[in-house]
This record gives C-alpha cells, sequence and structure tokens, in this order.
C-alpha cells in the first residue's frame, strides 16, 4: 500500500497523444530518480503509471508536480516521434 506521500500519475496524460511511448516514458520516470526529495520512482509502462514518493521535507507536492511537467516536456522534445506508413508488403 501507498504511503501519504507517494502520489501516481498517468503517464499518457503527461506525454499526451504522439507524444507517448515507453522510451519516453521511461525517461521520465529515469529523470527523477536521483532527485532531491524524490525517494523511490516507479513506471509500470504496461498500463502507462508513475508512482513517487517524496520526502515532503525536501520536496512539497507543487514543486514535485512543477518538475515532473518540466521533465516530461524535455523528454518528449528531446526525441522527434515520426509515424512511418509502410504500403506494398502485402
Amino acid at each position: 500500500m501507498a504511503g501519504p506521500h507517494t502520489h501516481e500519475y498517468d503517464l499518457t496524460t503527461l506525454l499526451p497523444g504522439e507524444r507517448y511511448c515507453p522510451a519516453c516514458a521511461g525517461r521520465v520516470c529515469d529523470a527523477l530518480t536521483g532527485l532531491e526529495g524524490v525517494t523511490e520512482a516507479e513506471c509500470d509502462l504496461a498500463i502507462g503509471v508513475l508512482s513517487v514518493t517524496r520526502d515532503p521535507k525536501l520536496l512539497s507536492v507543487a514543486a514535485l508536480e512543477s518538475m515532473l511537467r518540466r521533465i516530461a516536456v524535455e523528454a518528449a522534445d528531446g526525441v522527434a516521434h515520426a509515424a512511418y506508413r509502410i504500403t506494398g508488403l502485402d
């Protein structure tokens, strides 16, 4: 059971539409690991959920969410997401 300082976020909301891919979601999770005030960050890429546990003495909920939005934008904007249509293979 999650403690009072564990928060869950929908990765498909943080990385909406074409911005969502497992690689970008993984980059968001990796970026949170080791940040001051974040004691644990876990991603379940199969269901698109990020769980973050924070130390309330070092990191407020507002600061965590602001940081998370910035990290999500940087993770998605750091790569080009392209869709390719392949035809003529039948």
